[in-house]
């Protein structure tokens, strides 16, 4: 946010400046020119006494070496007695003109433009003086003007920008605090508190924060609370039914009581783990560490099923916010998968890795492979349940991973199970 704020002033402040600038300077040019123009007619005017005084050559001579122009040598004289005192070829058709009709002028010759000014020097006769004005002459001082100007449209750009910088360091700053209680938070810091600084709208977001870390805060404690009390209010009656089960005189009808009792209490413990699991932070595995684990379970029933076997490990820790259980059943299902679903004797590959801050795990095989139709409940085609592969589909998916079916380099399937890394919890 900070560059682009920074970004956006720089474009503000750039287009100011070159809507100041460039007028600016296309004045400072036009009035360079106006200038130049100005002080060419008035080295001409500087001759004019003289010629309508009737002066000698010597005289004009005089004259036109006191003027700027003349010393420079873009100034002559055509008299009316024919002389050409100055430039050679100063018989231009202006002059021409202010010879036959006595007009002054001024207008464009090859490499500037010529000042004329027609002077009657005597009854019935007239002479022109010619001032050239080069190219040069008139853009002098232009490109200093032009610099100045760049200078100061640069001074301005930058103050703006320097401007923008501290005015996105304020919000950038409160921004990013808020950015990183709100991880905090996120990760399980309930006493993640951002202080209240910056413009007011962030200032009352900030408060907003704090007042619900407060909340969640309050409302886990709740919830902790009323999950350690759910063993004891849950199994307090079923210790009683058990005992009333033990005074029932049918043998085979208390037998089937208990049954009864013990998958009900296998329930409400799978539903106070769940509740557990739910409010307290995530568990982190090492999923190098389980797959090695886990490959060395399966590979004596491999060697049993004289399987080819490979299995290559990451070689280092690869940490991930995934409960342990959870993580072990996952991998014993894709490496089940193969053990149900192709012949004894067929080659078995499992690869662990790591990949752009991703760890991977790939189960491949040598057998007949499958569609992706088999990775969705109750669509089996072996007469299970259907519910394997989706156990680990649903655990990539509740991780922010992918889960994915294809072909392995044996010629068969190949499932990969990929999610995302975390720092080790002790560094």
């Amino acid at each position: 946010m900070r560059r682009q704020l920074v970004v956006v002033f720089v474009a503000v402040s750039t287009l100011v400046a070159v809507a100041f600038v460039v007028p600016l300077g296309f004045l400072v040019s036009r009035t360079a020119e106006d200038r130049a123009i100005d002080a060419a007619r008035a080295d001409a005017s500087a001759i004019v006494p003289v010629l309508a005084a009737g002066g000698s050559r010597l005289q004009i001579e005089s004259a036109i070496g006191a003027t700027a122009a003349g010393a420079e040598g873009r100034l002559s004289v055509v008299t009316s007695q024919g002389w050409v005192i100055g430039e050679p070829g100063a018989r231009s058709p202006l002059v021409v003109a202010a010879l036959e009709s006595g007009a002054s002028a001024i207008g464009d010759t090859a490499g500037g433009v010529e000042v004329v000014a027609a002077v009657a020097s005597g009854p019935g006769e007239l002479s022109a003086v010619r001032v050239f004005v080069s190219d040069d002459v008139r853009a002098q001082g232009t490109w200093r003007a032009w610099s100045v100007l760049g200078v100061v449209g640069l001074a301005l750009v930058a103050i703006s920008v320097f401007v923008a910088d501290r005015l996105a360091q304020s919000i950038v700053q409160p921004t990013r605090r808020l950015a990183s209680a709100a991880r905090r938070l996120g990760a399980g810091d309930l006493d993640a508190r951002v202080s209240r600084d910056g413009p007011e709208e962030l200032s009352d977001l900030a408060g907003a924060f704090n007042d619900l870390g407060l909340r969640v805060s309050t409302m886990l404690d709740r919830e902790r609370e009323l999950v350690a009390e759910l063993s004891h209010r849950l199994r307090t009656p079923l210790t009683k039914l058990r005992l009333r089960v033990d005074q029932v005189s049918d043998a085979e009808l208390a037998s089937e009581l208990h049954g009864d009792i013990a998958d009900l209490t296998t329930v409400v413990n799978d539903l106070i783990l769940e509740a557990r699991g739910a409010i307290e932070p995530i568990e982190q595995s090492d999923l190098n560490q389980v797959v090695t684990d886990r490959a060395e379970f399966w590979r004596v029933l491999a060697d049993d099923q004289m399987r080819p076997w490979m299995f290559r490990s990451a070689g280092k820790p690869l940490p991930v916010d995934i409960v342990m259980s959870d993580l072990v059943a996952a991998v014993d299902v894709m490496i089940e998968n193969v053990f149900a679903h192709t012949d004894e004797g067929v080659a078995l590959t499992i690869i662990c890795s790591e990949s752009d801050g991703f760890a991977e795990l790939r189960v491949g095989d040598a057998g007949p492979g499958f569609t992706v139709d088999a990775t969705e409940r109750g669509t089996s085609t072996v007469g299970s349940t259907g519910l394997g592969l989706d156990i680990a589909s649903q655990l990539a998916a509740d991780a922010s991973g992918s889960f994915a079916i294809g072909a392995s380099e044996l010629g068969g399937a190949e499932v990969v199970l990929s999610v995302p890394t975390v720092k080790l919890a002790n560094n």
